[in-house]
């Protein structure tokens, strides 16, 4: 008796243990059943859009590499002007559905990013998409008063001047352009300087504005590097008949010191450039060279360093005397700015530029003038 009862244990015993392993099998099977959210894309710009054309649609695609039906519960965005719509059935293991989203462009010109999240059955749970790009205005609400014109563009301004400059900063200003002729052009813009990027539309439609960026580029300028840096890059635009029309623009930006961290007394310490005048009037300009004198003080408490001393028209006019970049206090230096009125017709401008390393003043600006 005892052993048929030893039998039944052992029976039940391992019948237990398979009915748990099957339990458990089946536990981690259904376990495994889960969907998985796969998207090609999770950003998507559209670039350069025209606000005349009301709306910018895309449709991302979902497909679900999982082994469980993907369901997506709603879909939120960040803003009234973007609207979701979105596959409302369940995606099937290895099947695709969608995430569609319409912008609403009209009144709402310049750059834009928006966000798209959709909540999903999945373990990630949430999953973020983005949309962006740059509505280019309706021509005939385009409040901008076009200053400047090379050919038939006219752009905001035609020179580019970023006055001060500290190590490491970034500084860019964005400039309004128009076609104003009868035919698209294509635009280039070359012998960029080193320390700018630009970006221009490649390509321009009749009587449709546009725009350009102009950014200080740091990264390739030397960081202990202080003083003024000038040049002038090269604006063309070309028809579709071949005609090309070409113009030089001014660029240019003061590295200076960065004075934010100075503490009230280190600058009531510091050096201050004095100068004898704001202007220099050379007048009616004869034949001969002449020249005018400039008397550059420091009035401060200490060493006044003058990193750079340059006229932006180096081609007629000279600066000489500047043979001592450091000045202690109470101590001048006079120089000398030259004009030769050989090449020179009608009024003549220019601006002589000092970057030195007083807090208060770190930029000075002179306006040369004469007339032939």
């Amino acid at each position: 008796m005892k052993k048929i009862m030893r039998a039944f244990s052992l029976f039940f015993f391992l019948l237990l243990l398979v009915n748990q392993s099957f339990s458990a099998l089946c536990q981690q099977e259904t376990a495994t059943q889960e969907p998985v959210f796969a998207c090609n894309e999770m950003v998507h710009d559209f670039g350069r859009v025209r606000e005349v054309d009301g709306y910018a649609v895309h449709e991302f695609i979902v497909k679900n590499t999982g082994s469980a039906p993907l369901i997506i519960s709603h879909v939120l965005t960040t803003c009234g002007c973007a609207q979701p719509e979105w596959s409302r059935n369940p995606i099937e293991p290895g099947q695709t559905g969608f995430v569609f989203v319409s912008y609403d462009m009209v009144n709402r010109p310049g750059p834009f990013t928006k966000n798209i999240t959709a909540f999903t059955n999945e373990k990630t749970l949430r999953h973020v998409f983005t949309i962006k790009g740059d509505v280019i205005p309706i021509p005939q609400i385009l409040n901008v008063l076009f200053k400047d014109t090379i050919g038939t563009v006219q752009m905001e301004q035609a020179e580019f001047h970023f006055n001060s400059v500290r190590p490491r900063e970034t500084k860019n200003t964005e400039i309004w352009i128009q076609n104003f002729s009868d035919e698209d052009l294509r635009l280039a813009v070359e012998n960029i300087p080193d320390f700018l990027n630009i970006t221009v539309p490649s390509h321009l439609e009749s009587n449709y504005p546009d725009r350009m960026t102009v950014e200080i580029n740091t990264s390739t300028v030397d960081e202990n590097f202080r003083g003024r840096r000038y040049a002038q890059l090269t604006w063309t635009t070309e028809g579709a008949s071949g005609e090309k029309t070409t113009k030089s623009i001014p660029v240019s930006a003061n590295f200076i010191d960065d004075f934010r961290k100075l503490t009230p007394a280190e600058i009531t310490e510091s050096p201050s450039v004095q100068l004898s005048a704001k202007s220099l009037d050379f007048g009616k300009l004869k034949k001969k060279r002449v020249y005018r004198e400039l008397t550059i003080s420091n009035t401060g408490k200490s060493p006044l360093t003058l990193h750079s001393i340059s006229v932006d028209n180096s081609k007629d006019t000279e600066i000489t005397g500047f043979n001592k970049p450091i000045l202690q206090p109470n101590e001048t230096l006079k120089i000398k700015i030259f004009i030769n009125p050989k090449d020179i017709k009608g009024v003549f401008s220019t601006d002589l530029i000092i970057v030195n390393n007083d807090p208060q003043r770190p930029v000075q600006q002179v306006q040369i003038m004469a007339e032939k």
